[in-house]
């Protein structure tokens, strides 16, 4: 019992001094962290590529699984597949808006040289400006339309570019070793499954293990069915904002249809923003179009959310929308768009493991309470 009671106290002052150490030297730790934690970037990104494409990645092989000659090829088949489907997406995206945001660009800079000069001098004529500010405005605009002054800041931001060449390469690498972290990850998963589970029984009591285990499932399973119905809502919404858009010969529906889509892993936030950027494009072409390409975006909304979506997918991770909300804005304050997307699933794992707990809790209570009566009676 003394020699329990000694250790324990040895632990305690042993513990103690590490948490003063740390607190001495925080600033010394928390370099030292900061530069291992930037050297293993590569790891991360690649785990969370895997962690993400590993769920279209299992319904692939579950495909290939029914082709008996495909059998023996099936993880390498589905690496590649949807290492194929990724690439196409990224090049569509990269394709379709950036010549599109560039010839609007230009296009927005001729209007606005045409029509602001035109609005100031009516708002001078009728004496809503004074001709001081009314010529200081203009020299603005013509300031912002000056195309010499915007190529000779384009320029200025290619030559940035060239002096951080150092980054840049060290940005491409972390890249590049990210995409073979992703492979060998998405290629040993059974293997490092195995490997962590032995790991945990060797540390930790089996009802510990247990408990870990069966977080690490209702993780995995939160996040499979929140992707999987993500991917299934991006390409619903996406088709139906471009075939929508082309029958009523609105301007830039390639464009809404894949910013649609893909804002549409933001909860709530995304899909807004997505018809307000595609708004703002169309009013460049034609101010009543934009008007209504926002009214169609949101009858298509009504549709896809209340029909499509329910009947396709179904309920997907059962957070409800308060905490929905909240987790894309305290996620978008953190961490930006990744934070907005995946910080609904935490939520959703917190969320049901908490209400778990909590029933369980309850059940325990009321029949603690129960049994009291009964002995009572």
């Amino acid at each position: 019992m003394k020699k329990s009671s000694f250790k324990e106290k040895l632990l305690l002052i042993s513990f103690a001094a590490v948490v003063l150490l740390a607190v001495l030297n925080y600033s010394d730790i928390y370099s030292t962290l900061k530069v291992l934690l930037s050297s293993m970037n590569a790891l991360f990104i690649g785990a969370i590529f895997a962690f993400i494409l590993n769920v279209p990645m299992k319904k692939l092989e579950d495909l290939i699984e029914k082709v008996p000659f495909l059998r023996k090829s099936k993880r390498s088949l589905a690496i590649f597949g949807v290492l194929i489907a990724f690439a196409l997406i990224v090049t569509g995206v990269v394709v379709i808006i950036l010549p599109t945001l560039v010839s609007t660009v230009s296009e927005l800079v001729s209007v606005t040289n045409q029509a602001i000069p035109k609005l100031i001098r009516t708002l001078q004529d009728s004496g809503f400006l004074s001709s001081k500010l009314g010529s200081r405005l203009n020299s603005y605009v013509s300031q912002f339309t000056d195309w010499s002054k915007l190529s000779s800041f384009a320029t200025a931001f290619l030559a940035g570019l060239a002096t951080n060449v150092t980054g840049i390469f060290s940005n491409v690498l972390t890249l590049v070793m990210a995409f073979f972290f992703t492979l060998s990850i998405l290629g040993s998963k059974e293997h490092l499954q195995s490997m962590t589970g032995k790991l945990l029984r060797a540390t930790f009591p089996e009802k510990v293990v247990r408990v870990i285990a069966y977080i690490g499932e209702v993780i995995i399973e939160t996040y499979d069915r929140f992707l999987m119905s993500q991917i299934v809502e991006a390409v619903i919404i996406g088709v139906l904002v471009f075939v929508s858009y082309s029958l009523f010969s609105i301007p830039y529906a390639g464009m809404a249809g894949i910013l649609s889509g893909v804002l549409s892993f933001v909860p709530y936030i995304g899909p807004l923003s997505a018809c307000i950027i595609s708004a703002l494009f169309i009013s460049v072409h034609n101010p009543w179009l934009a008007l209504w390409s926002i009214v169609l975006f949101q009858i298509l909304q009504l549709i896809e959310g209340n029909v499509i979506y329910p009947r396709v997918v179904g309920q997907s991770v059962g957070l409800p929308t308060l905490f929905t909300l909240a987790a894309a804005l305290i996620g978008g304050n953190l961490f930006g768009l990744l934070g907005m997307v995946f910080f609904t699933p935490i939520f959703a794992v917190i969320y049901r493991l908490v209400r778990e707990w909590t029933y369980a809790r309850l059940a325990k209570k009321q029949k603690l309470y129960s049994d009291t009566n009964q002995e009572q009676n």
